[in-house]
């Protein structure tokens, strides 16, 4: 090799050199921070009547108020025993019969007063020891003297019609007041009087009360349903 070229190959070191010294070094990235904790999520309120769910309580603490509430059971109309009344309960609210056969829902408001909204919102209240309900339009309902006006039962013989549905048939046999039901689905039941106007059923272990309306035609049990005579829509 030429002495120049050696020269300039000494130089052009020389200045790699110095350049690889200046060079900056690339920063070296910093530890990761360690990652809080997550929060953890609360417990959930339990809600119900007072802010905390009870598994049910409710529908239950509802069903005894209504039941116990002193309202249920066959009534008179101005105390009068031809003009049969009635309230049953059928798990969430009242059903009212009147002495016509027209029936509303009823709403227990308190403990000793119903609303009825089916009836222009009337309102009944409990009074005389539980043996009357004065109604906000000016009427009372009383119970019905037992064993007076009139000692002999119902004749309910015949066929009758669920929720006044020609389509569907029921029918009642009665012998000596012992009476055997059977309804729209075949099922049959045995069932007596508990005075003139009110019946007890039994279907294979399930109880059902029924009171039959004054002329005879209508009976309203206390689940909510009623079965109508066929002569009912002839008249």
């Amino acid at each position: 090799m030429k002495a120049g070229g050696v020269v300039r190959a000494g130089i052009l070191s020389l200045f790699a050199g110095v350049a690889i010294a200046q060079m900056p070094q690339m920063p070296q990235p910093g530890p990761m921070p360690a990652p809080g904790q997550m929060p953890q999520p609360g417990q959930p309120a339990m809600q119900g009547s007072n802010g905390q769910q009870n598994g049910g309580r409710d529908n239950g603490d509802q069903r005894s108020r209504y039941q116990n509430a002193g309202f249920l059971g066959g009534w008179c109309a101005q105390g009068d025993p031809t003009k049969q009344t009635s309230i049953s309960y059928n798990g969430a609210f009242y059903n009212l019969t009147n002495e016509m056969g027209d029936t509303s829902v009823g709403n227990l408001q308190g403990n000793n007063q119903i609303s009825a909204p089916g009836w222009q919102f009337v309102t009944g209240t409990l009074s005389q020891g539980g043996s009357q309900i004065q109604w906000s339009n000016g009427t009372f309902w009383a119970r019905c003297p037992t064993g007076g006006g009139g000692r002999g039962k119902q004749n309910l013989t015949g066929n009758w019609y669920p929720n006044g549905n020609r389509s569907m048939q029921c029918s009642i046999q009665q012998r000596r007041g012992n009476l055997t039901l059977q309804n729209e689905n075949g099922q049959r039941a045995t069932g007596s009087f508990n005075g003139k106007w009110n019946i007890s059923t039994n279907w294979q272990g399930t109880r059902i009360n029924g009171t039959v309306t004054r002329d005879g035609n209508r009976i309203n049990w206390d689940n909510g349903t009623y079965w109508i005579r066929y002569r009912l829509y002839t008249q």
